[in-house]
This record gives C-alpha cells, sequence and structure tokens, in this order.
C-alpha cells in the first residue's frame, strides 16, 4: 500500500474527525464565547488540543494560546534534558564532534517542533473592556502521523545495533551499540508519551526497556576504568570518581591500570582566597581531568572543574571545596564516558 504523505493524510484524518479549524480567525466582538472558558463544542478533546490564551494584545494572546496546547508536549521537554546532561561536544584530536545523544534529542525536538507546526487560531474574542482572547487548536490525528513517522525511523535505527551488540564480543563495540540503544530507546519513550497525549496507542516498536538497561549495563560493566588522581586533596577526589563511575556500571578502581580499557587521570589543587569579608575563610579547589582509551593511549577528552566554598573556619572551607568538586568532577568524568561510548 502506497504510504500516504503526512500532510495528505493528517487533512483526511481531521476532516473524519471533526470541524477542520480555521487559520487565524478574525476577531469578533459580543457575547463571551464558549470556548474562552476552555470548552468547544466545535472542537471537541477527543479529536483536539485546544488552548486558551488572554492578553491586552491581540498577538500575544495568540502566542499564549499556542503555549498551552505546547504545554500538553511537556514529555518531550524531559526527554530532552535528559540527554543534554551529558557532554553536548567531547573533544577528538583538537575537533569538536557532536554527540549521537545529543543528535537524537533534536530529532525528538523536531518531531515536536512539526507537531506544533499544525497548530491553528480558530477563534479570537475580544470583551468589552479590550482585553484579546484566542483559541489555539491542534488536530490530534494530524500531530499523531508526525509522531508515528519518527518512531518508524528510530525502530529502523535501532535494529541495527540490536544486531550490532548481538554479533559483537570486542567490549568497545557492545558498549557503544548499547549506548546508542540507550539513546534511542529513551527518545522512544519520549514519542510514546506524546502518542498517548495525542489519543494514540501504545507505539509498536523494537524497544523492550528492561532489556535496553540490562543490556547497556552489561556492556558497560565489561570495561576497566583506571582512575589515578595526584595533588593536594586527591585522596577525595579520587575516591568520589571511583564510587561515581562504579554507581554507573563501570568497573573503575584507583591506580594506573596499564591494562585498563579507559583511564581517568586528574590533577587536583586547592587554594585558599580571600571572601571579601573577614568573617569568612574561602576556599578554591581545582582539577584537570584527562580521559584516555587505552586501546589507542589517545586523550579524548580533557576538562576543569572549580568549586569554591566558604566557611568560617578555614579547614572547613577546604573540606567543602573538596567535597563539592569531588561530585562534581565524578559527574562529568561519567557523563563524557557515556559520550565517549556514544559517539
Amino acid at each position: 500500500m502506497k504510504k500516504i504523505s503526512i500532510l495528505a493524510g493528517a487533512a483526511l484524518l481531521a476532516a473524519a474527525c471533526g470541524t477542520a479549524p480555521k487559520r487565524n480567525a478574525a476577531v469578533t466582538t459580543g457575547p463571551r464565547p464558549q470556548w474562552a472558558d476552555g470548552d468547544s463544542p466545535d472542537y471537541p478533546k477527543a479529536s483536539y488540543i485546544t488552548g486558551v490564551g488572554s492578553a491586552d494584545d491581540e498577538n500575544a494572546a495568540s502566542d499564549r494560546a499556542r503555549g498551552e496546547v505546547a504545554r500538553v508536549f511537556n514529555a518531550d521537554v524531559s526527554v530532552t534534558s535528559s540527554f543534554t546532561e551529558s557532554e553536548a561536544n567531547a573533544s577528538q584530536g583538537g575537533h569538536e564532534t557532536h554527540s549521537f545523544s545529543n543528535d537524537v534529542a533534536q530529532k525528538v525536538r523536531t518531531v515536536s517542533q512539526k507537531v506544533l507546526e499544525g497548530v491553528d487560531i480558530a477563534a479570537r474574542w475580544k470583551d468589552p473592556t479590550g482585553r484579546y482572547y484566542a483559541l489555539a487548536v491542534l488536530p490530534k490525528a494530524q500531530g499523531l502521523l508526525a509522531v508515528q513517522e519518527k518512531s518508524s525511523e528510530i525502530d529502523t535505527e535501532a535494529t541495527h545495533y540490536k544486531t550490532a551488540l548481538s554479533a559483537s564480543t570486542e567490549p568497545f563495540a557492545r558498549a557503544k551499540a548499547a549506548a546508542r540503544l540507550l539513546a534511542l530507546s529513551k527518545a522512544q519513550d519520549g514519542l510514546a508519551s506524546d502518542s498517548r497525549v495525542l489519543g494514540g496507542g501504545p507505539l509498536q516498536g523494537v524497544f523492550d526497556g528492561a532489556a535496553v538497561r540490562a543490556d547497556a549495563a552489561a556492556a558497560l560493566a565489561a570495561l576497566n576504568v583506571a582512575v589515578s588522581v595526584t595533588g593536594d586533596g586527591s585522596d577525595a577526589v579520587q575516591t568520589a570518581v571511583v564510587s561515581g563511575l562504579n554507581a554507573a556500571g563501570l568497573s573503575a578502581k584507583a591506580g594506573a591500570g596499564e591494562k585498563a580499557d579507559l583511564s581517568a587521570a586528574a590533577q587536583v589543587s586547592v587554594q585558599e582566597q580571600s571572601s571579601g569579608d573577614p568573617r569568612w575563610k574561602r576556599s578554591r579547589a581545582t582539577a584537570t581531568v584527562s580521559l584516555v582509551d587505552g586501546r589507542t593511549g589517545q586523550t579524548f577528552s580533557t576538562f576543569d572543574v572549580t568549586s569554591r566554598e566558604d566557611a568560617t573556619e578555614a579547614g572547613e572551607a577546604r573540606r567543602r571545596s573538596l567535597a563539592s568538586l569531588s561530585k562534581s568532577t565524578a559527574q562529568k568524568v561519567t557523563a563524557a564516558l557515556n559520550d565517549y561510548f556514544a559517539n
């Protein structure tokens, strides 16, 4: 059967399920319309997502109405945020490379934008005080087609990585495939949420969330990561980084680790600084971190982490700065390694 285009299919489905929304309706006056209170018989909730906005300006009211529709799709916001917690770019040979996870997140955002492009201002009203109201309308069928199309594309990509994960015995190849599957699975979760909002059923995909997480955990645990930290306060930072990596499923140990698959090395320094207030002591802790691929000996990521803390006692200020530095360093190392696997 020939594939119906998104726009043509959406038009047919929208026509079948209710009144076709007007585009940029003219402003009316008179009695308060029913839709101004959030209920429109012309655009039933079973077939449409609607939003009402009001403002002293006509265009502002329309923008607020569209914003009310966009708020329904907050699942995409959350899935995107989870991706951007990882490093958006990794430094490789002096060049910046866009991360796979961020690329997947952008694909999901693109779907949201495509869906929201279908939002029309179906009605406008000006009340006796001069305040404007606008009704934004999105046919659910139109948005659902865009979501289903992107879901199908993600499934096709995921099938490739599932095959690679099953066929490979090399630790890095397995970690790479697992990391990409995990990113795709999170994107599919966001699309599934949108599908439910739009009145669609469960997306039929290749993902088994529990299986993907288990495969990713096994692939990451098979890699040996060595952590070596030197300098003032190194013990606290090294312990935190090892603990953080272990918690993320990586087999991390303290020491140089000549046979390690990956190495994390850091140089730590702590300095007393003036707080500008004689009642407070300030400590500034800094770590310069390098991550090395044990297979090639190449450094694939280098970054600095800094923490500054105040306390009434110099010793306490130092302890706080090192504790904060340790936590931030552990998080950044984990994010950089996850990004490296995905790339």
